[in-house]
């Protein structure tokens, strides 16, 4: 098996000139280390953790800034640790740094205690929600549901599972060991004791853990045994003590708090893992609290109210079931009770309720049988041939970080259809690069075949949109329209995309009555045959509409449209760049209708909407609000 198919997902990098470090700190934990005494050879090494999705924690014996600041700039890095005899100013270091030990025993202690927290900000970020952002079905979120009632899943034994590891981390002395642990001690009724990650580290932690956020069907079949034997110990939560609320403290990024902020009563979260959690708020307070230098973390505490979620109790803990879904009840930011306490994140969670569960996971089955997939069809598709490569860029995307995720892209070799037009589309609307998105779909549409071709096409028409080359756009937006008009099973979501493209291109070639007919087909379908309903596409639908009616001169109408429009994503995506959009042609109409003080109003607004000033799509309430100002000048 590759790398990237087994182990925690962490691993331990030691930069010592002096190779005093590598041998206590191997004796310490079950995570790989890895020793450099050359600089270069260690970044080379972490940007390929990177590549293998792994996290970081640097041990270092060196002060030297410029050491420091490139190993803080490394985004694999999460921690840095260094052992020296020389007392310094902690804060004259990069972020990361967690702190500097002037004892080895000290430092080992800081390093478990690291390990474990990282652990827990890796599962709570493992989340998922059950729609994509088109309001579609999110097939990884139902994978476990999937998995665990796919009959022709193959059942692993301890003795299968055994032989296994032992060639997977056959260069590992330390989990050799405890591999040998498990054989000889390993009982079912005692899976709760083998989460303890300091005396067994085998085989939850240095092998099932990751796998169950990865969705590694090859590591969870050869586990199966394990998570059989510890999802029985699973019970409603309603037959444990006290254990209708629960919480968890940590500290995790402002995207993960913001993606939450957004869906919030929207829609239904599940974890990746089996979540650790507590009874005692106090203990959730002190995780969420712990001092930390890394100025982008957020204290957060999880209030979760279990309903009859399954779980289990241990010494120390709740083990919630792993997937379990929750609804997000609300996102609130607040500060402590005065100025020593730090800012604190609450995050309010419900559990879903067995009848809840039952029907969430059987009307995607019955949706998914109407699309004519079966369970081992879904497996398939679950199991998708994403490479490391783009599965790290698809996370940037996720954070917002377009420029490295492009980077990744580049890199790749040979890419895929997939590949391809997700690159072009990040080039188009984050990069504003449209010339190379078009050589992507380009590229893209060379190797495409049936459906992906007629998707890459989809995706060439809205970027010869934006490049206004409006009769290529008809053209493959109507090749698009015919393949998926033709297709054995009708998807209407396709047919209204192609339906807008083809409209727009209308419109953009002053063909109105043309375009305002797609569009008002591509309306009805929004409205009534695509379920669930996605707000912002019939938003956009209105807002062409709008557009149409007010080049033919109906501007009464084009008034109501273009209201509707901003009232929609006004309540559902304020943050999108469609909401600035709508404002803007808001404003226009009022302009034509005379009311300059409400034109500049909706102008102005929609340049709030659009904090990065190079946005393209600031540029025409600019030029309108300019063209306000020479009307009053004049005026005057």
């Amino acid at each position: 098996m590759a790398s990237n198919d087994n182990g925690s997902g962490k691993c331990l990098v030691v930069f010592d000139d002096q190779q005093k470090l590598a041998v206590s700190i191997r004796n310490a934990t079950s995570e790989p280390v890895t020793l450099f005494q050359e600089l270069s050879s260690c970044i080379s090494f972490i940007e390929q953790q990177a590549k293998d999705n792994k996290i970081v924690i640097l041990i270092t014996t060196t002060l030297e800034d410029n050491f420091l600041q490139t190993f803080e700039s490394l985004a694999p890095i999460e921690a840095i640790l260094i052992s020296s005899t020389i007392e310094i100013d902690i804060d004259t270091f990069p972020s990361k740094v967690i702190d500097v030990y002037y004892r080895l025993e000290n430092l080992l202690g800081s390093l478990i205690e690291i390990l474990d927290a990282i652990e827990i900000r890796i599962n709570v970020g493992s989340f998922l929600f059950n729609h994509q952002p088109d309001a579609s079905d999110n097939l990884s979120f139902y994978f476990y549901n999937v998995w665990k009632n796919d009959a022709e899943n193959p059942k692993s034994t301890k003795k299968s599972l055994i032989d296994q590891a032992r060639l997977i981390f056959s260069s590992n002395n330390q989990i050799k060991g405890s591999i040998q642990q498990f054989e000889s001690s390993y009982k079912p009724n005692v899976t709760l004791t083998w989460l303890d990650r300091q005396r067994y580290p085998f085989p939850y932690h240095v092998l099932i853990s990751n796998a169950l956020r990865s969705h590694n069907k090859k590591i969870l079949s050869l586990t199966r045994c394990f998570i059989d034997d510890l999802t029985k110990q699973m019970k409603p939560a309603t037959t444990i003590s006290n254990c209708k609320q629960v919480y968890l403290g940590v500290k995790i990024s402002m995207n993960l708090i913001e993606q939450l902020e957004q869906r919030v009563k929207t829609d239904i979260v599940a974890f990746q893992c089996f979540l650790r959690v507590t009874q005692s708020r106090s203990n959730a307070l002190v995780d969420a609290t712990r001092p930390s230098r890394r100025r982008n973390w957020a204290n957060v505490l999880f209030k979760i109210d279990m309903n009859d979620a399954l779980c289990a109790s241990s010494t120390e803990a709740i083990i919630i079931d792993m997937a379990t879904p929750f609804k997000i009840l609300c996102v609130t930011r607040s500060s402590g009770a005065n100025d020593t306490q730090q800012l604190l994140t609450i995050i309010k969670l419900s559990a879903l309720n067995k009848n809840e569960r039952d029907k969430l996971f059987q009307e995607f089955i019955q949706r998914q049988e109407k699309l004519g997939r079966t369970i081992n069809d879904l497996l398939q598709t679950m199991g998708t041939d994403i490479s490391n490569d783009e599965a790290l860029a698809d996370e940037h995307i996720a954070r917002g970080e377009w420029s490295q995720a492009a980077d990744i892209f580049a890199r790749i070799t040979d890419p895929n259809v997939r590949v391809l037009n997700k690159y072009g589309c990040l080039l188009r609307e984050h990069l504003y690069n449209p010339s190379d998105a078009l050589r992507c779909h380009q590229q893209a549409l060379l190797k495409a075949n049936d459906r992906e071709h007629a998707e890459t096409l989809l995706h060439l028409g809205v970027v010869y949109k934006s490049m206004k080359e409006s009769a290529e756009s008809f053209k493959v937006n109507s090749q698009a329209l015919k393949w998926f008009e033709n297709e054995e099973k009708r998807d209407p979501t396709m047919i209204a995309r192609c339906l807008t493209g083809v409209g727009t291109a209308h419109w953009s070639l002053k063909e109105l009555p043309e375009a305002l007919d797609c569009m008002e087909k591509a309306l009805a379908i929004r409205e009534h045959e695509v379920k669930p309903k996605n707000e912002l596409d019939i938003a956009t639908c209105i807002g062409n509409i709008s557009n149409i009616l007010h080049d033919q001169g109906d501007i009464e109408r084009s008034l109501s449209y273009a209201t509707r429009t901003v009232d929609l994503l006004s309540k559902c995506e304020k943050d999108d760049a469609r909401f600035a959009a709508a404002l803007n042609n808001l404003g226009a109409i009022y302009r034509t209708k005379g009311d300059l003080v409400k034109a500049r109003e909706y102008f102005e607004r929609a340049l709030e909407s659009l904090p990065d000033e190079k946005h393209p799509y600031r540029r025409s309430p600019l030029a309108n609000i300019a063209a306000l100002d020479k009307i009053e000048n004049m005026t005057k």
